[in-house]
């Protein structure tokens, strides 16, 4: 299991420090390119949700764990914010707004959560846990679509010979 703990000074951006932690990760998991990416969005949009509105701005700790098991990646986030289920985030009236009349933001989580594969929450001895799951291509999803795109590529192959 990797782990990492992060302390923000007031008004400290998140991006790389997420991201590379993130890529420890997605480099161990064999991920596709959207599924690394989709997995570094949330994590990247949970915790600056936890920077900006947990610790209203202010200094704070961030943990980050994770580990790729035989079937899945999974990033856990902990925080000591106030509790905040981001399960329960209803983005329904910012959607019901016209575009041009909404105020900047509010779809980062909904985005970042409809594409993982799983997502659980829950607040625990003070402590926000966050826990975002990607599963991972099985092997022998991995070897059918290998063997998949070589008869594509012999099939066109074939098709410039006979033409």
């Amino acid at each position: 299991m990797l782990g990492q703990r992060l302390c923000f000074d007031e008004g400290a951006a998140v991006n790389d420090q997420v991201a590379a932690f993130v890529e420890q990760l997605v480099g161990m998991a064999d991920l596709s390119t959207g599924q690394a990416y989709w997995l570094r969005l949330a994590a990247d949009e949970i915790t600056t949700n936890i920077l900006q509105h947990g610790y209203r701005g202010g200094a704070g700790r961030v943990d980050l764990y994770g580990s790729v098991e035989a079937d899945r990646v999974w990033l856990r986030i902990e925080d000591e914010a106030p509790e905040f289920d981001p399960r329960c985030h209803d983005p329904g009236p910012h959607l019901a707004t016209a575009p041009a009349e909404r105020p900047e933001g509010g779809h980062g989580l909904l985005l970042a959560l409809t594409k993982l594969n799983d997502f659980d929450y829950d607040y625990t001895d003070g402590r926000n846990r966050n826990t975002l799951i990607m599963w991972r291509p099985s092997p022998l999803r991995r070897s059918a679509e290998t063997e998949n795109s070589h008869d594509v590529r012999d099939a066109c192959a074939h098709r410039r010979r006979v033409r």
